[in-house]
C-alpha cells in the first residue's frame, strides 16, 4: 500500500510557460451528435489545435485534450484529493524531482498553486500534480501546458511540452 504524501511546490522566479493558443471566439455548441462529457469529440480538434505527445516525464494528463468535462467536476472542496487539470508524471532523470514541472492555465502561470501527489519524499519515481482551486474551473474553453525545465537554468532548453484545450461545461 502507498502512503500518499500532500506537497505544495513553491512559487518559482523563472520563465512563465507559454500555453498554445488554440482558437478565437466563443465555443461551437454542442449538436445532437456530440458524445458525453469526458468524450473526445470529432471533428472539435482543429479548434483545439493537435494533440499533446504525451511520453517521457509526462504520462497523462486529464481532462483529456478536445474533451468535455462537467464544471461539477473541476471542483476540488477537498485538497487531498484534487480534481480539476491534473497529469501524472515520472520524476526519470530529473535530479531535483518536482521542481521541473511548471504549469500554465489559460495563458497564466499557477506553478506556486500546484498541489503534489507522491507516494514519498523520498527520491520518489512518478506522481500526480494538479492545479485544482476548490472553486472549479468556468464554462468555456481552456488551455493548459506542462513543461518540464531546469529550475536552477531558466535559459537551458526545455526538456518537454505538453499543451492542449479542453471544454468545461454545465
Amino acid at each position: 500500500m502507498k502512503i500518499r504524501t500532500l506537497l505544495v511546490i513553491p512559487a518559482f522566479a523563472a520563465l512563465i510557460v507559454a500555453a498554445v493558443a488554440c482558437g478565437d471566439g466563443p465555443a461551437k455548441p454542442p449538436d445532437a451528435g456530440t458524445p458525453a462529457p469526458g468524450a473526445t469529440r470529432p471533428g472539435i480538434p482543429a479548434d483545439f489545435g493537435p494533440a499533446p505527445t504525451l511520453g517521457g516525464n509526462v504520462k497523462t494528463i486529464t481532462p483529456a485534450h478536445a474533451t468535455l468535462v462537467s464544471q461539477a467536476s473541476t471542483r476540488s472542496p477537498n485538497a487531498g484529493v484534487p480534481k480539476g487539470l491534473c497529469a501524472e508524471v515520472s520524476f526519470d532523470g530529473l535530479p531535483e524531482n518536482a521542481q521541473w514541472f511548471r504549469i500554465a492555465f489559460d495563458d497564466k502561470e499557477v506553478t506556486p498553486k500546484l498541489t503534489w501527489i507522491v507516494a514519498s519524499t523520498t527520491d520518489p519515481k512518478d506522481g500526480k500534480v494538479c492545479y485544482a482551486p476548490a472553486e472549479g474551473f468556468t464554462i468555456g474553453k481552456h488551455t493548459a501546458a506542462l513543461s518540464v525545465q531546469d529550475p536552477r537554468n531558466p535559459t537551458a532548453p526545455t526538456k518537454q511540452v505538453v499543451a492542449w484545450a479542453f471544454e468545461v461545461t454545465p
